[in-house]
């Protein structure tokens, strides 16, 4: 399905530039489904920050979702969404979302975005592109939580499928192809869930990323999760980056543990505080 044929349940782009002063936002464009909020500098930063509104509630039956966003030279923008993302049963088609991250030099993007909730017999599909310049950097993160089942089940949903590629100056380094479909296979097994429910995932890209800061990184999510129910790993990826994964019964627990990363980054690499995204 080409982008030429799709009828988009919603639209949106959003560019980054810093002005010498400040990274400020122009070629803001939503429509339909999906909105952006104006953007805050929390706690006094440099760094806008940009809530994602989904105006319907929740994806539905047939919904195809596009987002663009593009970080031009030595800018840097943090973007959330406004609330949980749900998709609920989609019994005739499925949910489709596409999301593009064009990073510049020296620039950097921040998405740290709420769980993705999949309800009874939602069919999910998402496919990531990241388009990276060596300097540029990124921290994404996603959660993958079961809704409500009439049959009281943990995993009533059809299928979750993400796509995460990531490319730096043009050549592939990561190609994540996360598929989840309990009717076929038995996801809370060995080799997919090892009888969790919830599954956590972060990727961080930067030129200065070495494996000393990863094994550091590693004793202080160890010292976090200590009296947590959950199993967690790092691995470095073949660029200068590492990507984790997190199972948990419990949103919260991922959210932890995730927090405990960002801040540790966030520290290490650009020697400030993560920003707090208050939505409550």
């Amino acid at each position: 399905m080409t982008a030429q044929q799709t009828k988009w349940t919603g639209e949106l782009d959003l560019t980054v530039f810093h002005n010498g002063r400040k990274s400020v936002a122009r070629d803001i464009f939503f429509e339909k489904a999906l909105k952006v909020m104006r953007p805050i500098y929390l706690n006094g930063s440099t760094i806008p920050t940009f809530y994602i509104v989904n105006v319907g509630g929740g994806y539905l039956d047939g919904d195809r979702y596009r987002m663009n966003f593009d970080v031009e030279e030595n800018a840097a923008v943090t973007l959330t969404s406004q609330g949980a993302t749900k998709i609920y049963k989609t019994l005739e088609d499925h949910v489709e979302q596409y999301q593009t991250f064009n990073i510049g030099e020296n620039a950097y993007l921040e998405y740290v975005g709420d769980p993705i909730i999949a309800y009874e017999h939602a069919n999910f599909f998402q496919h990531n592109h990241f388009n990276l310049s060596s300097t540029g950097s990124i921290f994404y993160t996603d959660i993958l939580t079961p809704g409500y089942s009439s049959e009281d089940s943990d995993f009533s949903y059809e299928q979750l499928h993400l796509i995460n590629e990531i490319y730096v100056d043009d050549e592939l380094v990561v190609f994540d192809n996360l598929r989840l479909n309990p009717a076929k296979d038995a996801v809370g097994g060995i080799g997919y869930m090892e009888d969790y429910t919830h599954l956590g995932s972060c990727y961080f890209i930067h030129p200065n990323v070495t494996q000393k800061m990863i094994d550091r990184l590693y004793e202080v999510m160890k010292a976090a999760a200590q009296d947590l129910d959950c199993r967690f790993a790092i691995s470095q990826l073949p660029t200068h980056g590492f990507n984790i994964r997190i199972l948990a019964r419990k949103t919260q627990v991922i959210e932890r543990l995730l927090g405990q990363v960002q801040d540790q980054v966030v520290k290490d690499m650009f020697d400030r505080e993560a920003p707090f995204l208050r939505k409550y």
